[in-house]
């Protein structure tokens, strides 16, 4: 079973720095610029593209040994099509910076394979009740595995915060496909687990190598289609709903924070920032290392909430523990505060405006209750722009 993950490890090692090469080659390569990239020195991308060949030799090999639960022939083949047209994709944007508008539409066209290989699910189990999507299950898989895409890319800001984090939600989705008895998913789950620790050599702090966007779609990509088999109940296109988000919860939480920021901001969905998680935990002096150890911790606990609704379908408790958890991260100002504090003001800030609104207009206490609370507006829209300049520093 682990023939996979060792075939992976030992193909990225050998690729890793033949894709190094090639970026110095043809200036795949990431400068410094003391704002969202603060390493010390230029590094090269295209690491991803040895990630996607060690991963298509361990396709390869789940493929061969284990042909089970619709994995074959058609999904392993239509994964790695996808994987490879991300692949393309993100190595010609990481030369030639692709607009935000045209790498998204890309990335709908890679899931299309997957699609049509019908790896799509047509039903969702919420809380033990199913929800029928029919066709529109098409169009759901095809968000979800794009959420997935562009959750992990958002992550891939520091050395080894991407390969950590996939290494993490691999290593749970395995074991959860071993509880289950599913070895196909396990052997994929493994196999990407190998070619991201194979990578990981290089790409430690301080890193020789970046995975670039390629890598980090790629990896993106195949946890989201991973996430959605090993959920599904029985041998059916029924997924767990609750069991699918605790898996890819971290990388979910940051996008939706990155939502919710931007738009309080008032910034494009597709700009990029320096307010993720991991910027957050680096302003509150958290060394890179204690952040991938923190970050991997994360995913793995969310595993284990994971394996405990496919265990013994416990989502109640599932939805409370992970709550609790970003409870006590929001309290601890470790995440989500800023957005938290922005949310908090924005909504004050229309009480406010709306209650003025609807003062008589013609009453002894006017002037001075008016004016009291027009100036408690304006000292809100001030604070909150003075958190847009402390949160967003924005680089388009």
């Amino acid at each position: 079973m682990t023939l996979a993950a060792a075939i992976a490890i030992a193909a990225s090692l050998a690729l890793t720095p033949l894709a190094k090469k090639l970026a110095w080659k043809f200036h795949a390569v990431s400068h410094p610029d003391g704002h969202r990239r603060l390493h010390s020195r230029p590094t090269p991308l295209w690491g991803g593209g040895s990630v996607y060949l060690a991963l298509l030799l361990g396709i390869n090999v789940a493929y061969f040994l284990v042909v089970d639960r619709g994995y074959g022939p058609p999904l392993p083949a239509a994964l790695a099509l996808s994987a490879g047209m991300l692949c393309v994709l993100g190595c010609y944007d990481d030369l030639f910076e692709v607009s935000a508008r045209w790498k998204l539409f890309w990335q709908i066209v890679s899931t299309l394979p997957i699609v049509l290989a019908g790896g799509y699910v047509d039903q969702l189990i919420f809380f033990g009740y199913p929800v029928t999507l029919g066709w529109l299950g098409v169009a759901f898989t095809i968000g979800w595995l794009v959420l997935g895409i562009n959750a992990i890319n958002l992550l891939d800001g520091m050395d080894g915060l991407a390969s950590v984090i996939g290494i993490a939600i691999s290593a749970a989705i395995a074991v959860i496909a071993a509880y289950q008895g599913d070895p196909a998913v396990m052997m994929l789950a493994l196999a990407l687990a190998g070619a991201l620790i194979g990578f990981l050599v290089y790409n430690l702090p301080p890193a020789r190598i970046y995975l670039g966007d390629c890598g980090s779609m790629i990896i993106g990509v195949t946890l989201a289609l991973l996430v959605l088999r090993v959920s599904l109940v029985g041998v059916s296109s029924t997924a767990n709903f609750t069991m699918a988000v605790a898996l890819i919860f971290v990388p979910l939480l940051d996008t939706t924070l990155a939502i919710v920021r931007r738009t309080l901001n008032g910034n494009r969905l597709m700009a990029a920032d320096h307010g993720h998680i991991h910027h957050r935990l680096l302003d509150r002096g958290f060394s890179i290392w204690a952040v991938l150890g923190l970050l991997g911790t994360l995913c793995l606990a969310t595993g284990a909430v994971a394996w405990m609704v496919a265990g013994f379908g416990y989502e109640l408790l599932a939805w409370i523990i992970l709550g609790t958890m970003t409870i006590l991260l929001v309290n601890r100002q470790l995440i989500g505060h800023v957005e938290w504090n922005l949310a908090g003001r924005r909504f004050r800030q229309i009480v406010l405006r709306l209650f003025a609104r609807h003062l008589p207009e013609k009453s002894p206490a006017e002037t001075p209750e008016v004016i009291s609370l027009v100036e408690s507006s304006n000292k809100l829209s001030a604070g909150q722009t003075d958190a847009q300049t402390e949160d967003s520093k924005v680089a388009a």
